[in-house]
């Protein structure tokens, strides 16, 4: 229950309760896949004003997701093409475990590309044979990286596009750890922000995850967002009403 201007700064026990009777017609029906308009619409105004590019369509660039990490693993149920043989998936690592878990479970092949402390924790991704890529369909990145916290830099992932554009693979983003950082100055690049600066209008193959989880420190609530291709996000609309993936 949001509070509005004029209601009180720290709510009493029975503002809340009648705040909660007041909605509980909206327990009467499931909830919209989709997510509601007015949290679709924050999403995207946080986007752009975060990472100063023009906040993303709300309509079709945003989908509100429970917590980054369930959006990891079903958006690859939603990319991998079983049919084509051989699917891989390019995961960093180390890595989050959810990266191969969600290729094998798609029927894909995880194949896994190092970040080493020599190369000061970069992933090298030129590094990747191209046979490897040609059987590519997902690439995950994580920026800032867990557990190393490495920042991609705007020339990475400018190969990283050059690649997907290539290749025909779709980048997944996990951006989970973008708002834990020490100078106020310097956020950290994201996804969106650095296919934005390379006018790559629509974000192709680019799907950016968030999540109040590490942001906010508050995991319970299973609150993150999905930005990005519209394409992309209409078939994974698609998959998550299937799948039982609406937000309460």
């Amino acid at each position: 229950v949001s509070l509005s201007i004029g209601e009180p700064k720290h709510p009493t026990p029975q503002f809340i309760k009648d705040a909660l009777t007041a909605h509980l017609g909206g327990l009467a029906s499931y909830p919209a896949t989709a997510g509601n308009g007015s949290l679709r619409e924050a999403i995207a105004a946080w986007i752009g004003k975060r990472y100063r590019l023009p906040a993303p369509d709300p309509a079709t660039q945003v989908l509100p997701v429970n917590g980054s990490r369930e959006a990891l693993f079903a958006i690859a149920q939603t990319v991998i093409d079983g049919t084509r043989g051989d699917a891989v998936v390019i995961c960093p690592n180390p890595f989050y475990q959810i990266y191969e878990g969600a290729a094998l479970l798609a029927g894909a092949t995880p194949y896994y590309v190092n970040a080493l402390r020599a190369n000061d924790f970069d992933v090298d991704w030129e590094a990747v044979p191209a046979d490897v890529w040609r059987r590519t369909q997902l690439l995950y990145t994580c920026s800032p990286g867990n557990p190393t916290g490495r920042v991609m830099s705007l020339a990475q992932w400018r190969t990283l596009f050059d690649l997907s554009d290539r290749y025909g693979f779709v980048i997944v983003s996990d951006e989970c750890y973008s708002e834990l950082y020490f100078d106020e100055s310097r956020p950290p690049l994201g996804g969106l922000e650095a296919a934005h600066h390379l006018g790559r209008d629509g974000y192709p193959r680019l799907v950016a995850l968030s999540s109040l989880s590490k942001r906010s420190n508050v995991p319970g609530m299973r609150s993150g967002f999905a930005a990005g291709d519209a394409t992309i996000l209409k078939a994974f609309l698609l998959y998550r009403t299937y799948h039982g993936g609406a937000m309460s």
